[in-house]
C-alpha cells in the first residue's frame, strides 16, 4: 500500500484471506506486526535478541552470588586467608560490573528500537484505518455501527501501541528471566529445581485463563466507549445548542448512562484481577517454602554438596517468580492492547457497499451529462418501512437546467444523495449517460458531478484550501499553488465570493475555523459554490445552494450560476422559487412522486401546486423600479464609510489546546494532584484503606523474606534434628507469608479495580461536564476542535485510570519495598546500609526522575499533536457526505499522515534522551550490587559482620534496587497521569461560575409575556479577533411582545446580533438591557431559560425525536407526556410526517439529525424551541430549509405563537405575547414584521415596518425587489 505522500505503508500482506477468517482478539494483536515493513522486522529482531540477553543477565548474576557464597563457606572454615578471600572477593564484583555495562546497552538497545519501531507501526496502523473508514458507504457513518473514529484513532491506537512496544519488551525480558533463571536452577540441581517447578503450572493456567476473560470484558468496554465518544462528538460540534437550551445536565445524564453501562463491565474485572494475583504470590512463596524444606533434606543426606548450590536455586527461582508478578500487571496491558486491536480490526475488515476508493468502474473520455430515473424505489437503511421514493421516472437531460420543487420530506435531497451515489436504489435503474451509474469508476462519477448541499461544510484551513478542495480527484490537483490560486480566484468570482474573501486580512489565505465558524452563512455558502464550480463538472447539483444568501448576494450568485449553467447539466433543489424560474424544466414532487413538471410558465398557467406555492411567495410589492435594482452596494456604500466588518480570522490564537487549558506555571506535582483526587474521592476511602493495607502487606513481604533467607542459611551451619529442625520451621513461615500474599493481593485485585472503574467514570464525565460548560470562547481556538477535545475526553481521564489502578498499587508496594529494605539493611549494619541507601541509590533515583521529566515534555507534545490528527479524522468524518461529494478522501488521508509524520518524527527524537535514562535506572542496581558485594565482603573479611548480617543487608540491597528499578518502568505511567491530572483541573478552573449550576437560581420577579430589549451603542469583535469591530454602535429598541426583524447582506453582524442576545458572547463595549436590567448583570442560566433559539444550521442528536424536542424543555422532573409533545409538533406542522413513522416520536434521528430531511430537522428544532414556552424567541433563519408550504404554516404557527394565543391549557395567557426576534434573508417571511432592522456592515442603517421601507425605496426595498417573483401573477 501507498501512501498519498508516496511514502510505502506497512500493510498486512494477507489482509484479503483474514477478513474471512474468524478472529480472536489476540489474532488481532499479532495482526498489528504485520503493519511493519523490512526496516521494523529487522528493528524488532533486534530488540528481541537485546530483551533475551538482557533477561538472562540476573539468573546469570545468581550463578555469580552461589560461588561466592561457596567462597565464603571456605573462608569460615579456614580454607582461604583473608587475602585470597578479597582477591576472590575483586574478582566476583567486576562480574557485576560487566553485568551493569551488559545490561546497559542491551536495555538501550531494545528499549529504543521497540518504541521507535512502536510509533512506526501504529502510524501505519492509524492511517489504514482511517483510509478503510472513509471508504465505507455514507450509512455506515450515520448508524451507529462506525463507533467514534476519533476515538479510534487516538485511544485503541495508543493502547495498541504501549502493547506493542516498551510493555511488549519488558514482558519478554521478564519471560526470558523466567526461563534463564529455571535453566541455571536445573543446571546447578535438578532435583530441587524441578519440586520447586510444581508451582510455576498453576500460575501459568491461572494467568492464561484470567487473561482470556479479561480481554473479553475489555473488547465489550472499548465497544461501549466507542458509543460514548461518539456521543461527545455529536454534542460538542454543536455546543451553541447545548448552551442555549442551557442542557448540560440532560445531555451530561445521557452520557453518564452509557458510562454506568462501561463502569458495570468494568466491574466484572474485580474478581478475575483478585483470583490472577493472589494465586500468582500465593504458588510463587509457596515454592520458597518447598524450595528451603527439601533444599535442607537434600544437603543433610548429602545430595547437595554446598550450601551455595541450594542459595543459586533458591535465589534463581526467586528471580524467576519475581519477573512472573513483572508480568502480570503487564498481561493487562496486553489484554487491552489485543481488545483495542480487535476494534480497529472491525473497521478495517469492513467490506463497503459502495467503495470510494475503489479503482474500478469505467472513466468515459467525453461525458454529456444526462441522468434518468428508471422506477427507483428507495427508503434509508436506518428506516427501511418508510418508503421515500415510490417507482420514480424521471429525466434529467444533458446540458439542461432542471428544477426539483416539494414539500421538506418528499424525496427531493434523496435524489441528490442516489446521483452522489452515497446509497443504492433498493430497485429500479440509475442511468448517466444511457450506462448504470454503478459502472463508473466512484471518483470519477463525484469528481464530474459536483454537488452544493443544503448546509455547507467547510474544513478547518485557509479559504485558499478550501475551494482548491474542489480540485481533488481532478488533473487540476497537480497544478502548482500558482495556478491553483488562479483557478480558486476565478471560482470565487464566479460564486460573488472575491468581495469579502479580498477585504479578509489576510486574504485567500485566512484561517476561517472548524466548520467555517469564522465566516458567517451566507459567506460560506458563495465559498461552497466557488469550490463546486473550480472543477468545472458537466454536472452541477445544487440542493437549496443560495438558501443563506440575502436577496442581494442571492440575485448575483443566481446570475453567476446560470451562466456557469451555460453547456453543462443542472440539477437544482429550491423553496425559494425565484431562483428557478428560468429553468428548463421544473419538476414538482410530493411524497417520493412527481405531480407536474413542465417550465415556470406552463405550471403557473395551469394553476396547479406550483402556481400555489408561486402565490405564498409572492411579496406583493406592487413598485416596478427595474432601474434600481442594482443601486444596493452603491446606495449602502453612500449611507456608510468604507470600513469592513467582515471577521478577521487571522487573528485567530494559535495556541493548541494543550496550552488553552494547561497553564503551566500552575502545574501542580504528582502528590499534590493524587491529594486533590483522593479528597473529591472520600466515598472510596473504604477502598482506598483497603488497597493501602494490602500495599503494606505486599511491600512488607520483602524485607521479611530478607530476614527468612539468612535465618534458613544460618541453618546450614548446624547439623542434625536441630538443622531440620530450623529449616521446616522457616519453611513454614514461608508458607505463612504466602497465605498472607494470597489474602493481601486478592483484596488489592479486587479494590484496585473497584478505584479505577469509579475513577474513570467520574473524570471522564466530568472532563464532558467541563468542556460542555466552557464560554464559547473556548470552542475558537484553533485547537480545541471537536476531534480534538474527544480525543483528550478519551485520553486524558484513560491515563488517569491508568495510575489509579493496579499501577498505583505496584508502585506503592515498591516505595514500601525499598524504604523497609533500606531501613533492615541500616538496621542490621548500618556501615554497608549507609553506603548502599546514600551512595548507590541516588544516582538511580536521579537517572530515573530525568525520564519521568522528559516522558513527561515528550506526552505533552504528542497529546497536542495527536488531538490536532484526530481532529482531521473527526472533521473528515462528521463532514461525510460532504468528504465523499469532493472525492476528498485521499487528500484527508493526505493531510493525516503528514500530521502523523510530524508526531513521530518528534517522539523518534525525544526517544534517544529519554531511553538512555531509562536503560540506567534498569542497569545501575547491578553496580549497587557490586558496592554491597564489595564493600559487604570486606567487612566481613575483617570480621566487622558476621555471615547472618551480610545476607540480610545484601539480600535487602537485592530487593530494593530491583524495586527502585521496577518502580521506573512505570514512570510513563506516573508521567502521563500527572500531565491528565493537570489538564482536567485546570479545565475545571476555567468554567464560568454561572455554568457550572445544573438548575440556575430561580427568577424572584413574576413575568407576563415578552422582554423589553434595549441596545445602547454595542460594539463588539470577537474573542479570537479583537482589532476586528462586527458591530459598531448598534442602538435599538425593541418592546414587550414585539416581533422584530433582522436583515442585512451575510456578514453585517445579524447573527452575531443573536449571539449576544444568547449571551454566548457579552459586548465589547454598550449595554444590552433585559427588562431594564443589564444582561451581564443576571445569571447566564436565569437569562437564557427566558430565550429560545432556532438556528441557521439545526443541530440534533443521536436520539428519538422525542428526547430532541424535550431537550429544549426546562430540567425538571416533571415527565412531558407524547400528548403535549405532539401539540407542539402540530405547532411546527411536523405532527403529520412523525404519526407517519413506524415508531413515531420514538424514531431515532441519526448522527447529527441525518436520518431527517433539512426541513423536517428544522421542523423539530422550531418544536424544540416551542415546548420552552420562551419569553424571546430568537430565530436565526429558522425557515430557510422548508417547503413554501411548510413554510406558511410554520410562520402563522411562529406568528401566532408571538403573540401569545397557542395554548389551550393556560399554561400561558392569551394576550401576553413574547418578544420575537428573527434573521431573515427570505423577506416574504418577515413582512408582517412590527419593525424591521436593515444591517449594513456592523450598523442600523434603516428600521421601520415593511411599508415603510418599501416607501423610502432605501436598501430593503432593493432587497424585495431581488426577491420579487412575478409581478403579473
Amino acid at each position: 500500500m501507498t501512501s498519498s505522500t508516496g511514502e510505502k505503508i506497512a500493510q498486512p500482506e494477507d489482509e484479503k484471506n483474514e477478513k474471512d477468517e474468524p478472529k480472536s482478539p489476540f489474532g488481532s494483536y499479532c495482526r498489528v506486526f504485520r503493519y511493519n515493513d523490512t526496516a521494523g522486522w529487522w528493528m524488532n529482531a533486534v530488540a528481541v535478541i537485546c530483551m533475551i540477553i538482557s533477561g538472562t543477565l540476573l539468573p546469570l548474576m545468581e550463578i555469580v552470588f552461589g560461588k561466592f557464597v561457596t567462597v565464603f563457606q571456605q573462608y569460615t572454615v579456614g580454607q582461604l586467608s583473608g587475602d585470597e578471600f578479597r582477591s576472590n572477593l575483586n574478582q566476583y564484583t567486576l562480574f557485576f560490573v560487566y553485568l551493569f555495562l551488559g545490561k546497559f546497552v542491551l536495555v538501550y538497545i531494545w528499549t529504543a528500537l521497540i518504541s521507535i519501531n512502536g510509533i512506526r507501526v501504529t502510524k501505519a496502523l492509524r492511517a489504514d484505518f482511517l483510509k478503510q473508514a472513509l471508504r465505507q458507504e455514507i450509512a455506515f457513518f450515520e448508524l451507529s455501527e462506525a463507533g467514534s473514529i476519533s476515538g479510534h484513532v487516538t485511544t485503541n491506537a495508543n493502547l495498541v501501541n504501549q502493547g506493542i512496544s516498551e510493555k511488549l519488551g519488558l514482558v519478554i525480558q521478564a519471560a526470558t528471566t523466567f526461563i534463564a533463571g529455571f535453566v541455571v536452577a536445573f543446571a546447578v540441581q535438578w532435583k530441587l529445581t524441578l519440586i520447586v517447578m510444581t508451582a510455576v503450572p498453576v500460575i501459568i493456567i491461572v494467568t492464561s485463563i484470567c487473561v482470556v476473560i479479561d480481554t473479553k470484558n475489555e473488547n465489550h468496554l472499548m465497544e461501549i466507549n466507542s458509543r460514548a465518544g461518539r456521543l461527545a462528538e455529536d454534542v460538542f460540534s454543536s455546543v451553541r445548542t447545548v448552551h442555549a437550551f442551557w442542557a448540560f445536565p440532560k445531555l451530561s445524564r445521557k452520557y453518564q448512562t452509557v458510562l454506568d453501562e462501561a463502569k458495570k463491565v468494568g466491574m466484572k474485572k474485580s474478581p478475575n484481577y483478585a483470583v490472577m494475583f493472589s494465586i500468582e504470590f500465593f504458588c510463587i512463596y509457596c515454592a520458597y517454602a518447598l524450595a528451603f524444606w527439601q533444599g535442607i533434606r537434600m544437603f543433610q543426606r548429602g545430595e547437595i554438596t554446598e550450601p551455595g548450590t541450594v542459595v543459586t536455586v533458591v535465589f534463581a527461582v526467586l528471580l524467576a517468580a519475581q519477573s512472573l508478578t513483572q508480568i502480570a500487571p503487564q498481561t493487562i496491558v496486553l489484554s487491552k492492547a489485543a481488545a483495542a486491536a480487535d476494534q480497529l480490526f472491525q473497521v478495517i475488515d469492513r467490506e463497503s457497499k459502495i467503495d470510494s476508493l475503489s479503482e474500478d468502474g469505467i472513466k468515459p473520455e467525453t461525458f454529456e451529462g444526462s441522468v434518468e430515473f428508471r422506477k427507483v424505489k428507495f427508503a434509508y437503511p436506518s428506516r427501511p418501512d418508510a418508503q421515500i421514493l415510490k417507482g420514480l421516472d424521471l429525466v434529467f437531460p444533458a446540458n439542461k437546467i432542471t428544477a426539483v420543487v416539494g414539500p421538506s420530506g418528499s424525496g427531493k435531497s434523496t435524489i441528490v444523495g442516489l446521483i452522489e451515489r452515497w446509497f443504492s436504489p433498493q430497485s429500479g435503474q440509475i442511468l448517466v449517460d444511457d450506462k448504470p451509474i454503478e459502472d463508473y469508476n466512484l471518483q470519477w462519477l463525484r469528481t464530474n458531478i459536483r454537488l452544493v448541499q443544503q448546509e455547507p461544510v467547510l474544513f478547518n484551513g485557509t479559504v485558499f484550501e478550501n475551494v482548491s478542495y474542489g480540485l481533488a480527484g481532478t488533473p487540476m490537483a497537480d497544478f502548482s499553488q500558482e495556478e491553483k490560486m488562479k483557478l480558486v480566484k476565478e471560482a470565487c468570482k464566479s460564486a460573488f465570493a472575491d468581495e469579502f474573501v479580498e477585504k479578509l486580512p489576510d486574504g485567500y489565505n485566512t484561517e476561517i475555523g472548524e466548520r467555517g465558524a469564522m465566516i458567517s452563512g451566507g459567506q460560506k455558502q458563495r465559498l461552497a459554490i466557488a469550490r463546486s464550480i473550480i472543477s468545472n463538472p458537466r454536472v452541477l447539483l445544487l440542493d437549496e445552494a443560495t438558501s443563506a444568501l440575502d436577496p442581494n448576494a442571492e440575485k448575483i450568485v443566481q446570475e453567476a450560476l446560470n451562466n456557469v449553467a451555460v453547456g453543462r447539466t443542472m440539477v437544482v433543489i429550491a423553496h425559494r422559487l425565484s431562483t428557478i424560474r428560468n429553468a428548463d424544466n421544473i419538476i414538482v414532487m410530493s411524497g417520493g412522486e412527481i405531480v407536474e413538471q413542465g417550465t415556470h410558465d406552463e405550471l403557473v398557467s395551469s394553476r396547479g401546486a406550483y402556481w400555489r406555492l408561486v402565490q405564498a411567495q409572492n411579496l406583493g410589492q406592487g413598485h416596478d423600479d427595474e432601474d434600481s435594482s442594482s443601486d444596493l452596494e452603491e446606495k449602502t456604500n453612500k449611507t456608510l464609510g468604507p470600513e469592513e466588518s467582515h471577521p478577521d480570522p487571522s487573528t485567530v490564537l494559535s495556541k493548541k489546546c494543550s496550552s488553552s487549558t494547561t497553564k503551566k506555571a500552575g502545574d501542580k506535582n504528582l502528590l499534590t494532584c493524587l491529594g486533590i483526587i483522593l479528597a473529591e474521592q472520600r466515598y472510596l476511602m473504604v477502598t482506598f484503606v483497603m488497597v493501602a493495607i494490602s500495599c503494606i502487606v505486599g511491600g512488607a513481604t520483602y524485607p521479611a523474606l530478607a530476614i527468612l533467607m539468612s535465618r534458613v542459611l544460618d541453618s546450614f551451619a548446624l547439623t542434625g534434628e536441630a538443622m531440620t529442625k530450623q529449616g521446616d520451621f522457616y519453611s513454614l513461615m514461608f508458607l505463612v507469608l504466602a497465605l498472607g500474599n494470597l489474602l493481601a493481593y486478592g483484596l488489592l485485585g479486587w479494590f484496585s479495580n473497584i478505584l479505577a472503574q469509579n475513577t474513570i467514570k467520574y473524570y471522564r464525565l466530568e472532563v464532558f461536564n467541563n468542556i460542555l460548560r466552557q464560554n464559547m470562547s473556548f470552542f475558537d481556538k484553533e485547537g480545541n476542535t471537536t476531534g480534538a477535545l474527544v480525543s483528550r475526553l478519551d485520553k486524558e481521564p484513560a491515563s488517569l485510570m491508568e495510575l489509579l489502578s493496579f499501577n498505583i498499587a505496584i508502585i506503592l508496594i515498591i516505595v514500601i519495598n525499598l524504604l523497609s529494605s533500606c531501613i533492615i539493611a541500616l538496621v542490621y549494619g548500618w556501615k554497608l546500609g549507609l553506603v548502599l541507601v546514600f551512595g548507590a541509590l541516588p544516582p538511580l533515583v536521579l537517572s530515573g526522575y530525568l525520564r519521568i521529566r522528559l516522558e513527561l515534555k515528550l506526552d505533552e507534545q504528542t497529546s497536542a499533536r495527536f488531538a490536532d490528527s484526530s481532529g482531521i479524522a473527526s472533521e473528515a468524518v462528521m463532514a461525510i457526505r460532504t468528504v465523499s461529494s469532493l472525492a476528498l478522501e485521499r487528500e484527508i488521508i493526505h493531510r493525516y499522515e503528514t500530521g502523523l509524520n510530524s508526531i513521530a518524527r518528534t517522539a523518534v527524537k525525544s526517544l534517544g534522551w529519554t531511553m538512555f535514562w531509562y536503560a540506567l535506572t534498569q542497569s545501575i542496581s547491578f553496580l549497587c550490587m557490586a558496592i554491597g558485594f564489595w564493600y559487604g565482603g570486606r567487612l566481613v573479611s575483617f570480621g566487622e559482620y558476621s555471615m547472618g548480617q551480610f545476607y540480610i543487608v545484601f539480600v535487602a540491597v537485592i530487593f530494593s534496587g530491583e524495586a527502585a528499578a521496577l518502580f521506573f518502568t512505570y514512570s510513563s505511567s506516573i508521567s502521563k497521569a500527572q500531565h491528565a491530572a493537570n489538564w482536567i483541573f485546570n479545565l475545571r478552573a476555567s468554567v464560568r461560575p454561572d455554568n457550572k449550576d445544573d438548575q440556575p437560581p430561580p427568577d424572584d420577579k413574576v413575568h407576563e409575556g415578552g422582554v423589553s430589549l434595549d441596545f445602547q451603542n454595542l460594539e463588539f469583535s470577537y474573542p479570537q479577533r479583537p482589532d476586528t469591530r462586527v458591530l459598531k454602535g448598534v442602538s435599538a429598541n425593541i418592546k414587550p411582545g414585539q416581533f422584530v426583524a433582522f436583515v442585512g447582506a451575510s456578514g453585517c453582524g445579524k447573527t452575531t446580533m443573536i449571539s449576544l442576545l444568547e449571551r454566548f458572547y457579552d459586548p465589547t463595549s454598550g449595554t444590552i438591557t433585559f427588562d431594564g436590567v443589564d444582561s451581564t448583570n443576571m445569571h447566564t442560566g436565569t437569562y437564557r431559560r427566558h430565550v429560545a433559539l432556532v438556528q441557521q444550521e439545526p443541530v440534533l442528536y443521536q436520539m428519538s425525536i422525542k428526547e430532541n424536542i424535550t431537550l429544549g424543555a426546562e430540567d425538571n422532573s416533571v415527565e412531558i407526556s407524547d400528548e403535549e409533545v405532539l401539540e407542539i409538533c402540530r405547532q411546527a406542522n411536523i405532527d403529520t410526517f412523525i404519526i407517519s413513522l413506524p415508531e413515531g416520536l420514538s424514531t431515532l434521528c441519526g448522527t447529527q439529525g441525518l436520518q431527517l430531511s433539512g426541513g423536517q430537522r428544522q421542523r423539530v428544532a422550531i418544536a424544540r424551541a416551542l415546548i420552552r414556552n420562551p419569553r424571546l424567541l430568537l430565530l436565526d433563519e429558522a425557515t430557510s430549509s422548508l417547503d413554501t408550504e411548510s413554510e406558511r404554516v410554520v410562520q402563522a404557527a411562529l406568528e401566532a405563537a408571538a403573540k401569545g394565543t397557542m395554548d389551550e391549557d393556560g399554561s400561558r395567557e392569551k394576550g401576553h405575547p413574547r418578544t420575537t426576534v428573527a434573521v431573515a434573508h427570505r423577506l416574504s417571511t418577515i413582512k408582517g414584521a412590527d419593525r424591521i432592522f436593515v444591517f449594513y456592515q456592523g450598523r442600523i442603517v434603516e428600521m421601520g415596518t415593511h411599508d415603510e421601507l418599501l416607501e423610502r425605496k432605501g436598501v430593503y426595498f432593493q432587497m424585495c425587489l431581488g426577491q420579487g417573483l412575478d409581478r403579473v401573477v
